[in-house]
């Protein structure tokens, strides 16, 4: 059953490969940071499948690309200055072992505010 449920998983990952998620939050509530009032705050995800760790085969999780994608996101919005403020890569090699452990789903994430 436990087999059953992780390749239930990894085939939703693979459904959503290659997929760039990006949110905006615009209503500071009238507050300012220290930089001034951003335009928004960007928060982007990828979802992606790698193999053995480092080369992406459908969609790229890599810090590189989400931060890009993350910036063109913020450029989108009109902005011309990004403060990036969390990233985080995570790579679920023990999803389905020992088959993930060549060939694995990865989920990229980049937040900043943009000016």
């Amino acid at each position: 059953m436990r087999y059953v449920l992780c390749l239930i998983a990894v085939v939703g990952f693979v459904c959503l490969t290659g997929c760039t998620m990006s949110s905006m939050a615009r209503d500071y509530s009238g507050l300012q940071i220290p930089e001034g009032t951003p335009k928004a705050h960007v928060n982007t995800t990828n979802v992606a499948v790698h193999i053995l760790f480092s080369n992406p085969v459908w969609g790229d999780s890599t810090l590189p690309a989400v931060v890009r994608d993350c910036t063109t996101a913020a450029k989108g919005e009109g902005a011309t200055k990004i403060r990036l403020v969390q990233s985080n890569v995570s790579t679920y090699w023990w999803i389905l072992p020992p088959i993930s452990f060549v060939i694995h789903p990865v989920v990229a994430n980049a937040a900043g505010d943009a000016y």
